[in-house]
C-alpha cells in the first residue's frame, strides 16, 4: 500500500474508491490473509484510549476512512485523505469481484437471521454471487468451542471474502486473533452494514452524508448511539482542533511527535504481513 495519513497516531490509507477493487483483487490473487479496517471517529477515539487497538489498525493491510468527520480531521491536520470509503462500499466492491466466480463470500455476525437476510438481498443485486455461508453466533464472549465452530465453518466454506459484524472493537480483534488460521484473503470488520443491506436501518440521503451529518440520522434511528457520538467521538475533533492550534502557534517538541512518526522511526511497529 502507498502513503498513509496520520490522525493523532492512527494511520489511514490515502486511497480512492476507484482503486479499491484492484487492491482487493490483488489480496485474493495472493491467496494470503489480509485484514481490512474501516475507521470512523469511534475507532480513533478507542485507539487513543487503547494502544493495542491503535496498533491493530496501524498494522492492518488496508485501512479506509469511513466517515466525513475523519476527512475533516485529516484535512485540519494538514494530511488530507482523498475520499470517504465505507464498509458498504467495500462489501459492494467484493460482490462485484466475486460475482460469477467460485470465490465465495461469508457473512458473520449481527442479530440472528440478519446475515442470512443480508445474503439474500445481496443475491438479489448480484444474481451470480456465490454465498459461501452465513452465521450469527450468540452475543457475549465466545467460548473456546464457539470460536472453534466459527473458524471451522468459515474454513470449510472455502470463502475468499469474510465480513464480520460483531461491532467495534470485538470484530477487529476477533479477525486479528484468527486471521492466519482462517486463511481468508479478505477479512473486513463491517459493523452494522448488514442492517443497511436488509433495510432494517435506512441510510441518510446522499446530501446529508456529504455534509458529514449521517451520524445524526443514525442517532435519531438508534438513540443508543447517542453516548458514542456525543461523549466518545466529538472529543476527537476537539483534540484535533487543539493539536492544529498548538501546531499553528509553534508548540512542538520531541514529546509531541505524532505516534505514527515515532513508530516508523523506531522500527518497533510496522504493517503486518500475513506470513508474520
Amino acid at each position: 500500500m502507498g502513503e498513509r495519513a496520520d490522525i493523532l497516531g492512527v494511520l489511514i490509507d490515502k486511497v480512492q474508491l476507484s482503486q479499491i477493487e484492484s487492491i482487493i483483487a490483488n489480496f485474493v490473487s495472493r491467496a494470503e490473509p489480509h485484514q481490512v479496517v474501516t475507521v470512523n471517529l469511534d475507532f480513533i477515539s478507542r485507539a487513543l484510549r487503547d494502544p493495542s487497538f491503535r496498533d491493530l489498525i496501524n498494522t492492518s493491510s488496508l485501512v479506509v476512512p469511513d466517515g466525513i468527520p475523519v476527512l475533516w480531521a485529516a484535512k485540519l491536520l494538514g494530511d488530507p485523505l482523498p475520499q470517504r470509503i465505507t464498509g458498504l462500499d467495500l462489501l459492494h466492491a467484493c460482490c462485484r469481484l466475486a460475482q460469477g466466480t467460485p470465490e465465495g463470500i461469508f457473512l458473520l455476525g449481527a442479530e440472528p437471521g440478519v446475515a442470512l437476510r443480508a445474503s439474500r438481498a445481496l443475491c438479489g443485486w448480484y444474481p451470480e454471487l456465490p454465498i459461501a455461508g452465513t452465521y450469527s453466533p450468540p452475543f457475549g464472549e465466545f467460548s473456546v468451542e464457539e470460536n472453534s465452530l466459527i473458524v471451522d465453518l468459515i474454513v470449510s466454506s472455502g470463502a475468499q471474502y469474510l465480513f464480520v459484524a460483531f461491532g467495534c472493537p470485538k470484530q477487529d480483534f476477533w479477525i486479528r486473533e484468527h486471521l492466519v488460521e482462517l486463511g481468508v484473503p479478505v477479512c473486513v470488520g463491517i459493523g452494522g452494514v448488514f442492517n443497511y443491506v436488509t433495510g432494517r436501518v435506512k441510510r441518510a440521503p446522499r446530501c446529508v452524508q456529504n455534509l458529514g451529518l449521517e451520524w445524526l440520522v443514525r442517532m435519531m434511528q438508534q438513540p443508543r448511539l447517542a453516548k458514542r457520538y456525543l461523549i466518545n467521538d466529538l472529543p476527537v475533533l476537539t483534540r484535533v482542533i487543539s493539536h492544529k492550534l498548538l501546531s499553528a502557534h509553534g508548540v512542538n517538541n520531541a514529546g509531541q511527535q505524532s505516534a505514527g512518526q515515532l513508530f516508523t522511526r523506531s522500527g518497533g511497529l510496522r504493517r503486518m504481513t500475513p506470513r508474520e
